[in-house]
C-alpha cells in the first residue's frame, strides 16, 4: 500500500500552555492522507480544523505527537529547511486574500518567485501563465484592490501554485464570495486536484461543498468524529470492500452534517416510522422549495414537479397530496409576508402600531385560527392578537407566546387548550422563521 503523503500522529495542539487561560485546540487527532487526495476539514466555527490545517502548514508546532510530510517529521527541521518546505511543498488560499496591496497582480503572483532566486523574466512568464489559466491576465498591471472579490481570490489560487507546491490548502477560501463567485473558486480547485494532481486540504463549514472531496474529516470539539470516503468519487486510495457503500445515512449527513452517526441512524428510523418520503425526496424538495421562496419558480410549476415521477426529475407525489402541499405552502408564504411587512412597517415608523399595521396581524391571527379550528370570543380575539403582535415584534419568546396563549381571557390570554396552543405555537413559528429571513435578505 502507498505511504501518507501526510500523516498526523495523536498530535495536541495547545494554546497558551501552562497558563491560566490554556485550551486545547486539538485532542489527540490521528489521520493518514495520500498524494493528489482532495481532502475536507468540516465541522463548527472553533472545533478546531483551520488550526490542524495550519499545523499540516508547519506554522503551528504541535503540544504533542507528530507531524510528517511526506515521510519527515517536520517539526524536526532547522528554520532554513522549514521555510525551504513551506515554499516548495506548500500552497496556500486564505479566505482574505493576503494580497500585497502596493503592488500589481502580476507582481503579487511572482513574488514567491523571489525567494527561489529565480530571475525576473522568468517570474513574469511563470505568473502570466497563470494568470491566464485562472482569467485575471486581463487586469495584471492593476492593484488587487481594484478588482473584485472572485478575481483577488483567483490571484490567490494562482500565487498559491506559482512554485509548482505538492499540497495545496485552503482555510475558508470562498467565505466572502458571492455564491457564484464561490462556485468559480470551488471549480478552480477542482481543476488543480484533477489536472495539476495536487493534494488538497480545505477547511469548510459548509455542507454543501462536501461532494467535491474524496473524504470528509468531521471535526468537533478538537477531535476527528469520522472519516467519511465520498461514494460518489473514484478513491486515490484503495478502501476495503463496501467501504464506499452508499446509505441513507449519506445523505441524511448532507441534511444534518453536525450530527454523529447514531444521530443520524436515528434520524432515518424516524423518518421511516412518521414520513412516507424518502430522503432523497426530501433533499429535492428542499431544493424544489427553496426555488418557490426565492421566486425562481411559480406554484404551477412547483405542483408539476412534485406529482411528476421520480425517473423523470420530478419527486413522486400523488397528485391529491401535492394539492395539499402546495396550497399550505402558498398560505405559509403569504403569511411570512406579511410578518415582513409587519416587522418593516413599524420599524420605519419607529415602533409605532398604525391601522394598516395591524392589518397585517389581523391576516395572521385569522390565518392561524383557521388552520389549527379555533373558536375565539372577541375579547380572545383582541387578546389573541396582541399576543401575536408581541411575538412577530421580538419582544416575546416562543416560550412566552406558548404560555400566553393558554392563560384564561381573564389573565389576558386565549384560554387555548396544550394541544390547540402547540399548533398555533408550531405554525406561527413557520411563518416567523420565513418571514424574518426574508426580511434579512432585502
Amino acid at each position: 500500500m502507498a505511504k501518507p503523503i501526510v500523516y498526523i500522529d495523536h498530535v495536541e495542539i495547545t494554546y497558551n500552555l501552562g497558563q491560566e487561560n490554556e485550551f486545547k485546540a486539538n485532542k489527540g487527532t490521528t489521520l493518514e492522507v495520500f498524494d493528489q487526495e482532495y481532502i475536507i476539514l468540516f465541522g463548527p466555527s472553533g472545533c478546531g480544523k483551520s488550526t490542524l490545517l495550519y499545523s499540516i502548514f508547519g506554522v503551528l508546532p504541535p503540544s504533542a505527537g507528530k507531524m510528517y510530510v511526506n515521510g519527515e517529521s517536520i517539526y524536526d527541521y532547522a528554520p532554513m529547511d522549514m521555510v525551504f518546505f513551506q515554499r516548495k511543498t506548500m500552497g496556500i488560499m486564505y479566505q482574505q486574500f493576503n494580497l500585497i496591496p502596493s503592488i500589481t497582480v502580476l507582481d503579487n503572483v511572482a513574488l514567491p518567485l523571489i525567494f527561489d532566486g529565480i530571475g525576473p523574466r522568468e517570474r513574469e512568464i511563470r505568473a502570466m501563465e497563470l494568470c491566464k489559466r485562472f482569467s485575471v491576465d486581463k487586469v495584471v498591471q492593476k492593484l488587487p484592490t481594484h478588482l473584485s472579490g472572485g478575481q483577488q481570490q483567483r490571484v490567490s489560487a494562482a500565487r498559491s501554485l506559482v512554485n509548482d507546491p505538492q499540497i495545496l490548502i485552503a482555510d475558508e477560501p470562498v467565505g466572502n464570495l458571492d455564491s457564484v463567485t464561490a462556485a468559480a473558486v470551488m471549480a478552480t480547485l477542482d481543476e488543480i486536484n484533477q489536472r495539476d494532481k495536487k493534494t488538497i486540504f480545505l477547511v469548510t463549514h459548509d455542507a454543501k461543498l462536501l461532494p467535491r472531496a474524496h473524504r470528509v474529516v468531521y471535526m468537533n470539539d478538537g477531535r476527528v468524529l469520522r472519516v467519511v470516503p465520498n461514494p460518489e468519487k473514484d478513491q486515490i486510495i484503495k478502501l476495503e470492500a463496501g467501504s464506499t457503500i452508499v446509505t441513507e445515512i449519506e445523505q441524511v449527513a448532507r441534511i444534518y452534517p453536525y450530527d454523529s452517526p447514531k444521530e443520524l441512524q436515528a434520524k432515518s428510523l424516524i423518518n421511516f416510522l412518521t414520513e412516507e418520503l424518502s430522503f432523497d425526496q426530501i433533499s429535492k424538495l428542499q431544493k424544489l422549495t427553496e426555488q418557490v421562496i426565492e421566486g425562481r419558480i411559480d406554484y404551477p410549476q412547483y405542483m408539476q414537479i412534485l406529482m411528476r415521477s421520480e425517473h423523470e426529475g420530478g419527486i413522486g407525489i400523488p397528485v391529491a397530496r401535492a394539492g395539499i402541499m402546495v396550497d399550505r405552502l402558498k398560505l405559509i408564504i403569504e403569511h411570512a409576508h406579511d410578518v415582513e411587512r409587519y416587522r418593516r412597517a413599524t420599524a420605519k415608523e419607529g415602533g409605532e402600531t398604525y391601522i394598516r399595521n395591524t392589518e397585517y396581524v389581523n391576516r395572521i391571527a385569522e390565518f392561524l385560527s383557521t388552520q389549527c379550528a379555533l373558536t375565539l370570543g372577541e375579547k380572545e380575539k383582541i387578546f389573541f392578537e396582541d399576543i401575536i403582535k408581541q411575538r412577530i415584534g421580538g419582544f416575546t419568546r416562543k416560550e412566552d407566546f406558548l404560555e400566553q396563549i393558554q392563560l384564561k381571557s381573564d389573565d389576558g390570554g386565549v384560554g387555548l387548550h396544550a394541544k390547540q396552543a402547540f399548533d398555533v405555537t408550531r405554525l406561527i413559528e413557520k411563518l416567523i422563521a420565513l418571514g424574518i429571513q426574508r426580511t434579512a435578505n432585502h
